[in-house]
């Protein structure tokens, strides 16, 4: 579409420029054969007042012979050749002005030059990279739920980061594809070369902030000395950066230091818009978090349930690998892309086996009592990594809708725990 308005343009340059060569040149012709005929007007005037002198005996013929040479020589000089040869004016009484003239030709040659000097130009200086980035984002926003969509995307941004490696959003919306994709590692190395060609420092903690839950999950979900450098990287331009204190938050609980996960949350909740959905999660983790630290102290507390998963998980008998391959189990939130809910890590020769998934299996920023409706995936992990691979087995379920009406039930009654959602799955796909 640019670059049709853009050749509508350059038409409609054209068009402005020709037109009034067109209309000038005519009027040049119109106006020399105007003069042409008044010189040769005063020329034939001058010379019948010179007969008249000469019949009346005022001037002697000698006198009127170099005064006629004379007269001659100026209506030469201003008078066309055409005016003077009847004949040729006649041919060329309908010829237009040569466009080899250079009142033509120049500017022409100029308008002409216009086309290829702006499109070299915009090569330098113009932003086409940015319009199709920025067109690929919001075709990533609506394919979130399509991964071979994702996955077309992810080319095409490698393409624009081809000509320009150092696009920095280019890098970090194909970072955001390769997370909802499950490829955490090359997730990573594109939010890494975001963050290094990315100038504005907000623009940058935010970068930095995801780059660092990307890290984490591919580490292993384990705070590594690699993701913490990520952090405070990403401290040192915004101290309250919100990936980063969601991913502190949902470590620091994890690995039962609640106090600390309650002073990450409370700080996240300060800059997080009241009455959202993410505050209303925020409190609800707070919440939790507050109980489970007085149960550590040794108080009395009464939880209400939390949304737990059951999935009868077996492996199709036509899928012949190593027992001692991984099968990662995961749950992921439909209306949040990002790293899994919840997750776990077994191997072939486990399977058939019941896996179960609650808030204690969370690995990221937000666990299954932030989420509506979740899909559950398994993956052989051919390649032994959580990132998906070629070769690798899976099986996706539909959206489940988690079960979570025996909160209340459980704070009425005095009791804890929800029924858990039950899946039956069969791991058959192979990933082309």
């Amino acid at each position: 579409m640019f670059w049709i308005i853009s050749s509508l343009l350059f038409v409609l340059a054209i068009v402005f420029v020709v037109l009034p060569l067109l209309r000038h040149s005519k009027r040049i012709v119109v106006g020399e054969r105007e003069r042409d005929a008044a010189n040769l007007r005063i020329y034939r005037e001058r010379l019948a007042e010179l007969q008249a002198e000469l019949d009346e005996g005022l001037i002697d013929q000698p006198q009127y012979d170099a005064l006629e040479a004379e007269l001659s020589r100026t209506v030469l000089s201003d008078v066309s050749a055409d005016a003077l040869n009847p004949g040729a004016r006649k041919k060329s009484a309908g010829k237009p002005l040569s466009w080899l003239s250079p009142s033509r030709l120049i500017p022409l040659l100029m308008v002409l030059a216009m086309l290829p000097a702006s499109i070299y130009l915009y090569g330098i200086w113009g932003a086409s990279n940015d319009l199709r980035v920025a067109e690929l984002f919001e075709r990533s926003r609506q394919a979130q739920d399509d991964p071979q969509a994702l996955q077309d995307l992810i080319f095409e941004l490698g393409a624009v980061i081809e000509n320009d490696r150092s696009n920095g959003w280019a890098w970090y919306f194909m970072a955001r594809n390769l997370v909802s994709l499950g490829q955490f590692n090359e997730a990573a190395l594109a939010f890494r070369n975001a963050a290094d060609n990315i100038e504005h420092p907000q623009d940058q903690a935010v970068v930095l902030g995801q780059y660092a839950q990307a890290q984490y999950v591919a580490d292993g979900q384990q705070m590594t000395e690699r993701v913490q450098e990520i952090i405070t990287r990403a401290q040192r331009l915004n101290p309250s950066e919100p990936s980063v204190l969601q991913l502190l938050g949902a470590d620091a609980f994890v690995n039962g230091d609640y106090q600390s996960a309650l002073t990450y949350w409370q700080q996240l909740l300060g800059s997080t818009v009241q009455g959202s959905e993410d505050a209303q999660f925020l409190r609800a983790m707070i919440a939790e978090a507050q109980a489970q630290l007085m149960q550590q102290e040794g108080g009395e507390v009464e939880t209400a349930g939390t949304p737990q998963l059951e999935i009868s998980l077996a492996l199709s008998p036509e899928i012949d690998v190593p027992g001692e391959t991984r099968v990662f189990v995961s749950a992921q939130d439909t209306s949040r892309p990002g790293p899994p809910l919840a997750a776990k890590l077994m191997t072939v020769a486990d399977l058939p086996a019941i896996v179960s998934l609650s808030d204690t299996d969370a690995v990221g920023p937000f666990n299954l009592s932030s989420a509506e409706e979740v899909i559950v995936v398994a993956t052989v992990a051919v390649g032994g990594t959580a990132d998906v691979q070629s070769g690798d087995y899976q099986v996706r379920s539909e959206p489940v809708k988690l079960d979570t009406s025996a909160d209340d039930a459980a704070t009425d009654t005095g009791s804890s725990g929800t029924e858990p959602v039950r899946l039956q799955m069969l791991i058959s796909d192979a990933i082309p």
